[in-house]
């Protein structure tokens, strides 16, 4: 090989890595921490990865599980770049609100998903409304659980306590179930789908009454916490249910942080997700309907700023 054949080669070779390397740092890599494995919101990460890989170039998704509360901590200090949340915690966390010590800062909403429901079944045919539970028995999900803290908010939009119950058991929604059937509590709660199949199976085995949410209640429950929505059980969801049940609600939704990630990607993020929206009925049939304007909900938490350009250009801000 002569000697000019030797520069050009190694000319063409330099060039050619230099390439590859700003191939490579155009790349972006992202984290996405979901749930647990076995939970809903793992799949449902799973099928957001596939999606984004596909539509957007050059990005690659990190699954990871996670859970509502220490995905806030995890966007917020940099450790993911996505991450599910509901709606309510994160409402709570960007205003230091119980159970936060202090504010979380740094997140942002991308999308809205999915609602969930705060459903109150009783045994006991006397509860007709959250401020029927005073001297009653009751169940939750344990401490710490972003339902447990819903509860909470909803028993103080109602001018209760826990101080102001009989009793107050903390509990897995299949052992709420079976005290109920037993009777040894008089309701349970729960923020689920609708219907949920713990609460279909109670229904089968006692008489069981959902308890609405009054107007007076939401408008507490509202001021207290910006996140929460009106929500209904539709008539007939449950057995001996004939009639709508005004209740609250919020949805999941999928938070980022505000600052590190680019207006360009959250823009990307959010056009990809909108464009097969439609595609995660397969994982969760409660989006087989969701539309752009489904996504761009207001939650009461800021929108990062490249989802708020995308859904703004679309229509749905």
């Amino acid at each position: 090989m002569n000697a000019r054949f030797k520069r050009l080669a190694t000319a063409f070779g330099l060039a050619g890595a230099l390439a590859l390397s700003a191939g490579t740092a155009a790349a972006e890599k992202l984290v996405f921490m979901t749930g647990p494995a076995g939970g809903s919101w793992y799949p449902l990460g799973a099928a957001i990865k596939n999606i984004l890989e596909e539509e957007i170039a050059d990005m690659s998704v990190d699954i990871r599980p996670g859970a509502g509360l220490i995905n806030l901590r995890g966007v917020s200090e940099g450790k993911a770049d996505l991450g599910w949340g509901n709606v309510i915690s994160t409402v709570d966390a960007i205003n230091g609100n119980p159970p936060f010590e202090e504010k979380i800062p740094g997140i942002c909403n991308m999308a809205a998903f999915y609602q969930q429901y705060a459903q109150l079944a009783s045994v006991n045919e006397s509860i007709k409304s959250w401020a029927d539970l005073k001297g009653k028995k009751f169940a939750t999900l344990p401490r710490g659980n972003t339902t447990e803290v819903a509860a909470q908010q909803l028993l103080k939009a109602a001018g209760l306590t826990y101080d102001d119950l009989a009793l107050v058991n903390f509990a897995s929604i299949t052992d709420q179930v079976n005290m109920a059937k037993d009777g040894q509590v008089d309701a349970i709660f729960n923020i689920t789908a609708v219907p949920a199949g713990g609460y279909l199976d109670l229904s089968n085995s006692r008489r069981t009454w959902h308890v609405p949410v009054s107007d007076e209640q939401f408008d507490r429950l509202k001021e207290m916490n910006a996140g929460w929505s009106r929500r209904s059980i539709r008539a007939n969801a449950y057995p001996d249910q004939p009639e709508e049940v005004p209740i609250a609600g919020f949805p999941m939704h999928m938070i980022v942080h505000c600052d590190q990630m680019s207006e360009e990607t959250g823009y990307k993020i959010a056009e990809a997700i909108t464009k097969r929206v439609s595609e995660l009925a397969s994982v969760n049939k409660a989006l087989a309907d969701f539309t752009v304007k489904d996504l761009a909900l207001d939650v009461g938490v800021p929108h990062h700023p490249g989802a708020a350009r995308y859904f703004k250009e679309a229509g749905a801000l």
